[in-house]
């Protein structure tokens, strides 16, 4: 075993604030600063294989849970006080779960192999952690990348976790550069193996970014009223006709430019089951003399539930209509959940509808990799309109196709198949705002739409690979003392 001489207290308080610091602002839900992530475990990594076990775990737990705060403002507009800490404490344990058994690993195994355990670790838990029946995969540190898009190219074939893994190979190479120092054939095979995958998974995000593709487009609108008039001192029924008329005013101002698509946000208000019939015979007429398709979502109260709704309107006065299949833990326990995917019938291309919170289940948008575009009215918690709006975007980087979504107090926006953003607009203000764009009309066939998540389960068999491998050499080495 390398013997590696014991850091400092200083030296093990300076990593762990520095690399607190780089989660804190790498995690951030603005997402300016997800670069971060890719240097955010190297002090952590680097004083662990200098250190012992239970010093190695607290540094790492403390450092992520600094990062952890970052969140706290945004959690708080969500939940109470308890799940708050409990979600802020249980990620750094994560975290120092990991740091423990890389640590043990590369110590064990004294191998450039050893460079791929911390990635494989790490796509490991957030496969195990955040691919789950209740919140889907927000929280995932793949969204960070978001903003780069080359990168993000990776979710095509391994989905989310790909992303994960090639974010955490680059600390873990450097970490073990140093650690690897004096041994200049390991240093020279670890290089080759991780530059390999680096280098790969940089030129396939290249060349797939930046790949012409002969495309279909149509004009599309996308708007949202203002807040304020949620907030007028009037009777439901005013409250609703001014918000009908904001919005009548303007589908027609965006048909005028154009647009033959129209979307609005996610439950733009809540009715009882017996009014539907009357805003739909009145969406109907609006869509009909501005000879534009109009989507968009409303709540409907039932007896004992509630239905979160989008309807698709289209010119000729035929209605189609979705019901969510995911919601909210704790905001919308009370509606019902629907079980249908959300294909359209009697439009020029394969569409499909989504609403909001489906957006972060892969899985259950994979059941719409068939089709070219994606209509998602939703609604944010304002301060998440970039985080939200880019896990929506990621989906269609994984199935291949576009994805026109309006995220009232959130982001409007229209993106591609690469996961570029051809327009967007800000809405998190609460001000009335609309943008116009030419939508591409197109499927690209993914790997990831066809296997899943093959590769989730790749880094499953291959943490338990290294785990069984630095437990023979262990047992060996002990075996081997024993004999002397």
């Amino acid at each position: 075993m390398i013997q590696q001489s014991p850091p400092s207290k200083i030296t093990l308080a300076v990593a762990t604030i520095l690399s607190g610091l780089l989660w804190y602002f790498g995690i951030d839900i603005s997402g300016q600063f997800g670069f971060l992530i890719w240097v955010a475990p190297l002090p952590i990594l680097w004083i662990s294989l200098q250190t012992s076990g239970r010093i190695s775990f607290l540094c790492a737990w403390l450092a992520y849970l600094l990062g952890r705060l970052s969140w706290i403002p945004f959690l708080m507009v969500l939940m109470p006080v308890v799940p708050i800490i409990i979600i802020t404490v249980l990620p750094p344990f994560i975290f120092g779960l990991s740091i423990l058994l890389n640590r043990w690993i590369v110590l064990k195994s004294q191998s450039p192999w050893s460079v791929l355990a911390f990635p494989v670790i790490a796509a490991s838990f957030e496969f195990l952690i955040f691919n789950n029946p209740v919140d889907g995969t927000a929280g995932s540190l793949a969204y960070t990348q978001s903003n780069y898009v080359t990168i993000i190219q990776l979710a095509s074939v391994t989905g989310i976790w790909g992303i994960v893994f090639i974010a955490s190979l680059f600390p873990s190479a450097l970490a073990l550069l140093v650690y690897f120092r004096n041994q200049r054939k390991a240093q020279l095979k670890l290089v080759s193996i991780s530059g390999f995958v680096l280098i790969s998974a940089f030129v396939f995000g290249i060349v797939r970014s930046i790949q012409p593709k002969d495309t279909k487009e149509v004009v599309v609108g996308i708007t949202s009223a203002s807040e304020d008039l949620y907030q007028v001192d009037a009777s439901p029924s005013r409250m609703r006709e001014r918000i009908i008329q904001q919005y009548q005013q303007q589908i027609e101002l965006l048909a005028k430019q154009g647009a033959q698509y129209v979307l609005f946000p996610e439950k733009i208000f809540t009715m009882r089951e017996g009014s539907k019939d009357s805003l739909l015979t009145v969406l109907k007429g609006t869509a009909q003399q501005t000879q534009t398709t109009i989507i968009g979502g409303i709540a409907v109260h039932k007896k004992s539930s509630r239905l979160n709704l989008v309807e698709f309107i289209s010119p000729n006065g035929s209605i189609q209509e979705y019901q969510k299949r995911f919601h909210v833990k704790g905001f919308e326990g009370d509606f019902e959940q629907g079980n249908t995917v959300g294909f359209l019938k009697q439009v020029p291309f394969a569409g499909g509808m989504a609403i909001c919170k489906d957006m972060d289940f892969p899985e259950w948008l994979r059941e719409y990799q068939q089709v070219d575009l994606l209509f998602v009215p939703a609604w944010d918690f304002v301060q998440d309109g970039w985080l939200h709006s880019r896990m929506a975007v990621m989906r269609g980087v994984e199935n291949g196709y576009t994805i026109v979504r309006a995220g009232r107090q959130g982001r409007l926006t229209v993106s591609d198949y690469r996961g570029v953003v051809v327009a967007e607009a800000n809405v998190e203000n609460g001000k009335a705002s609309s943008l116009l764009a030419k939508a591409p009309v197109y499927h690209i066939e993914t790997i990831y739409s066809k296997w899943g998540d093959w590769f989730g389960w790749l880094c499953i068999l291959l943490t338990v690979s290294f785990i069984i491998r630095a437990f023979v050499i262990s047992r060996r080495k002990k075996s081997g003392q024993l004999r002397m």
